[in-house]
């Protein structure tokens, strides 16, 4: 009987999710108790980049116990046996299935890697010391070589033992080796059979088949004992800390009341402030107990400190000034110098992440013989590939920074353009606007992304030399595309009049591509079959139009647009602050420019009109009928949001964690601050700022996520250049807790975990520790305008 289990198919999707690096993966939908406004990244590439992986952990005893002949795994492969063996495809076409008490490989095309063809085991540790022996049966209906690797699931996949190059036929043999465990005890390793291309071989379709396959702990003497988990400190605060005069917040999470705490100077331990915890408890969705809430806003000298509470282990450090703030937003927009792509990144201004002009061939246009130049941009996460719809939404933030506060027009973040008389963070920008205007087609569509065919290995961006692809266009690129080209031209009018023409001209072109294949194409990006880098897929482009038209029409008051953003707001689009979702920026941008409206016109009107509310509606200007429906849905979106805030211990509006959910609490800072901007309510500002502590350490497990800052940081993101070197760059905000994790690693380690408790930092978790421009950008809008 054949019982099969999966299918890898080279047009396969990802494992991926929106995430950063490949958002690329269906959007989550925030809503529930997630934000309203946006439907989180479906970049996230996260991941399962390098290919198309497929896998199931088993059930398994996590226990501590070592002992001498501890079976680890026995597989069998009979039917009602689990199944717990995945794929991983970077090229490679393949089945993978059980028949007659075997798992069969079934292979159509090899790949042209070693590793392009590979079937791999987790659910298992590899302890330091300890001896393991491993056992299978194998054969081919064809002579070919292989390899059989125990390895470390993530950074460089390093090998802990390996065999290489064994040849294999149709004749069965059973293959046993005995190894040592030298390196650090992993919790989460994997063996891989790689069964891709070996020197002498041809792409013949063929099968491989495997039986018995065993592994024990055959001496434990040795072997180090597993880590204990460590367990977030008691007392969160703001590990970068708080200028004078906000608000201040510590949270205690314990099982038992506290009702006073101290602030403590760091150097000296002397108390300097002694302050009460509300008495109401706030019962914690995130698994981590009660939580109780000190107040200390009313200290307000300047220096580091702590805070104390008899019984628990004292807060990590944090400072107060009126500069505390100004290092890390310098490092989160210097993060976009550093993702760079096509240019040399110096040693003076980038330091261990310096490299040589990268990606700076042609790139093949796909489905075509041409080829063309789209050098420059930013890389988009903790891969190389850069794509529109991701850095559209990465400007937007940019631009509404730059408009909505004057301390970010400073031109001295040390990037090269600096001190040249125009603000970096429009600097920066332009840099990925120049690349994007090069992938602009000669009809006004917008290609989708640029990439190799797969994803990389662990490298350094000069060391990825595939041929790069043009993905085709789609009017979801197009759409954002038009709509920053649009702003653009309004904004670098004063710095530069020949560049902001040439995106005006642009943006123009890109709307009449919209006007003439919005309709038609409703299905968003699908990569093409050989393509397997991230997808960012989006089937409704309602809200990209919508923001092209708005953009347009304040940019150039031809009331031609103002009709099509009347047209298109009668339809349902998506708010959101998000690559998939972009409305709020469109209601955001057009209530600015033409003012909020508080309540809606009909509870304005003199008590004897009687006309019917669709009446009053088609007697309105298309501007305030436009200012009405915006108004209505962004202070929807606002409330929604704020009301799960204002409820929980760490001020998030998030009970379920999506893929990048970091992204989503940084929009909502966002949010809060355009509601705040557009009404003058101060409770919209306070919650504003509040996110800004729950990124630095103000969360359920206490971590600053942004590298390099705060006493307990993530240090180990999913981020090539940062596990090539072996350090992180600094100023990147990680994804964040994931409540549906999605690599092995994170749903092994988180598998007990809930809320905002589904955090790890660890370099295998590309679902959760993976860094993307876009979840810096809204982060970078926040600490400017609070700074």
């Amino acid at each position: 009987m054949k019982r099969k289990i999966l299918s890898i198919l080279l047009s396969g999707l990802m494992v991926l999710a929106v995430a950063a690096c490949d958002p690329k993966q269906p959007p989550v939908d925030a809503n529930g108790g997630p934000n309203v406004t946006e439907t989180v990244p479906a970049d996230a590439d996260p991941g399962t980049e390098m290919g198309t992986q497929d896998w199931t952990l088993p059930e398994v005893n996590w226990g501590d116990g070592l002992f001498n002949g501890k079976t680890l795994i026995d597989d069998h492969f009979e039917d009602g046996e689990e199944f717990a063996w995945g794929t991983y495809s970077n090229g490679g076409l393949f089945e993978l299935y059980t028949e007659n008490g075997e798992m069969v490989v079934d292979i159509s095309k090899t790949g042209t890697l070693d590793y392009s063809t590979q079937v791999s085991r987790d659910g298992f540790e590899l302890n330091q010391g300890g001896v393991y022996e491993c056992s299978f049966t194998i054969r081919c209906d064809i002579e070919r070589s292989f390899e059989w690797r125990y390895q470390i699931n993530g950074g460089d996949y390093h090998a802990y033992y390996k065999e290489y190059d064994v040849p294999i036929g149709p004749e069965p043999q059973r293959i046993s080796a005995t190894f040592t465990m030298e390196e650090e005890n992993d919790d989460m390793p994997r063996f891989c059979f790689n069964l891709g291309r070996f020197d002498g071989m041809d792409n013949t379709s063929h099968k491989v088949y495997i039986d018995d396959f065993n592994l024990t702990l055959v001496d434990a003497s040795n072997a180090k004992a597993p880590k204990e988990e460590e367990k977030p400190l008691a007392l969160k605060v703001n590990q970068v800390g708080y200028k004078p005069g906000d608000n201040k917040k510590v949270v205690a999470t314990t099982g038992e009341k506290v009702t006073a705490f101290k602030v403590c100077d760091a150097e000296t331990g002397e108390a300097v402030y002694e302050g009460t915890f509300a008495d109401e408890r706030v019962i914690s969705k995130n698994g981590d107990g009660d939580t109780y809430t000190g107040d200390f806003s009313d200290f307000t000298a300047e220096g580091k400190y702590y805070i104390s509470v008899d019984g628990l282990d004292n807060s990590y450090s944090f400072e107060i000034g009126n500069n505390v703030f100004d290092e890390v937003t310098k490092a989160t927009v210097r993060m976009l110098y550093l993702q760079r792509c096509g240019c040399e990144t110096t040693n003076e201004l980038a330091g261990v992440y310096a490299h040589p002009a990268c990606h700076n061939t042609d790139a093949k246009i796909y489905g075509t013989n041409d080829y063309i130049d789209v050098t420059g941009g930013w890389h988009d996460a903790g891969d190389y590939g850069r794509y529109v719809v991701a850095g559209a939404k990465t400007i937007a933030d940019l631009f509404m920074t730059y408009e909505d506060s004057s301390a970010s027009r400073g031109d001295n973040y040390d990037i090269p353009e600096s001190g040249n008389g125009v603000p970096d963070i429009l600097d920066e920008a332009r840099y990925e606007l120049e690349w994007m205007l090069k992938m602009q087609a000669e009809n006004g569509g917008v290609y989708h992304k640029v990439t190799c065919e797969q994803f990389p290995g662990v490298v350094m961006p000069q060391n990825e030399t595939e041929e790069l692809v043009v993905a085709p266009i789609s009017t979801t690129a197009t759409g954002d595309f038009a709509a920053v080209m649009a702003k653009a031209g309004k904004i670098y009018r004063q710095y530069d009049g020949a560049f902001a023409s040439k995106c005006s001209e642009a943006a123009v072109k890109a709307y009449a591509y919209m006007e003439e294949n919005a309709d038609k194409d409703k299905t968003g990006f699908i990569n093409p079959p050989e393509i397997v880098t991230g997808e960012y897929p989006d089937g409704d482009n309602t809200d990209e139009y919508v923001w092209a038209a708005v953009e347009l029409y304040i940019a150039t008051n031809d009331p031609a647009y103002l009709t099509k953003v009347r047209e298109l707001t009668d339809k349902t689009f998506k708010g959101g602050l998000g690559w998939a979702d972009m409305g709020t920026y469109a209601m955001y941008d057009f209530l600015k420019a033409k003012g909020y409206m508080e309540t809606p016109v009909e509870f304005n009107l003199p008590a004897d009109d009687t006309r019917s509310i669709q009446e009053i509606y088609a007697s309105m200007s298309d501007v305030d009928y436009v200012r009405m429906k915006f108004s209505e849905k962004l202070k929807l979106f606002a409330e929604t949001a704020l009301e799960y805030s204002t409820t929980d211990p760490y001020f998030s509006s998030l009970r379920i964690y999506p893929w990048g959910s970091n992204m989503t609490i940084a929009n909502n800072g966002i949010l809060y601050r355009m509601m705040y901007n557009l009404t003058g309510d101060e409770v919209y500002n306070e919650y504003a700022r509040y996110q800004i502590d729950y990124l630095l350490g103000v969360n359920a497990v206490a971590y600053s996520y942004v590298t390099g800052f705060g006493e307990h940081a993530a240090e180990h993101p999913h981020h090539r250049p940062s596990q090539a070197i072996g350090k992180a760059m600094p100023g990147m905000l990680v994804g964040g807790p994931n409540t549906s994790p999605a690599d092995p690693y994170a749903i092994k380690v988180l598998s007990k975990k809930v809320g905002g408790s589904c955090y790890c930092d660890n370099d295998s978790a590309y679902s959760i520790n993976e860094i993307t421009i876009y979840w810096n950008s809204p982060l970078i809008y926040l600490l400017e305008v609070y700074k």
